[in-house]
């Protein structure tokens, strides 16, 4: 497999890691939300106890697949990004992931509400930023199909 194949398929499988960091979030406060659920909106400290008991191991993946997997998929991202011979605008921008999901990590640790609250804006844009890299590389495009005006005006100049 060339190493633009290789970076379509590691940018998939990272759009899909950054998926399921929404789906286990979600998952995890749900579970933790459901103490709450019922005829009495003041649950027990036992039933809060046990959501929390319930939800700790989902939001656990979160943390090990945002701390662990995300990064190591990010820096083989890049690295393929090199071996592809990408120009150094497509690298940079690759790089440009990895700049984006340290100020992820360090949104966690803010201890301000509103300024930890942007670890979730954030993360849509590096699912949106990362979608964007990988679908204007993708490597499995027809020739000669343009990816955007700037390209379909180039060809033209052909």
């Amino acid at each position: 497999m060339s190493f633009r194949k290789a970076y379509s398929v590691v940018g998939a499988l990272l759009i899909f890691e950054y998926l399921a960091q929404f789906y286990l979030i979600a998952t995890a406060i749900f579970t933790v939300g459901q103490a709450f659920d019922g005829p009495d909106s003041h649950p027990s400290s036992t039933a809060i106890y046990t959501a929390f008991k319930n939800g700790d191991p989902i939001a656990s993946l979160h943390v090990f697949n945002g701390y662990y997997i995300i990064p190591i998929t990010t820096l083989v991202l890049i690295g393929l990004s090199f071996g592809a011979r990408y120009p150094w605008k497509t690298t940079g921008l690759t790089a440009l992931l990895a700049m984006l999901l340290l100020l992820q990590m360090a949104l966690v640790w803010v201890a301000i509400p509103m300024v930890t609250a942007l670890h979730a804006l954030n993360a849509i844009v590096l699912v949106a930023f990362a979608g964007w890299l990988t679908w204007t590389n993708w490597a499995w495009r027809t020739p000669g199909v343009p990816v955007n005006a700037d390209q379909a005006a180039s060809a033209a100049h052909i």
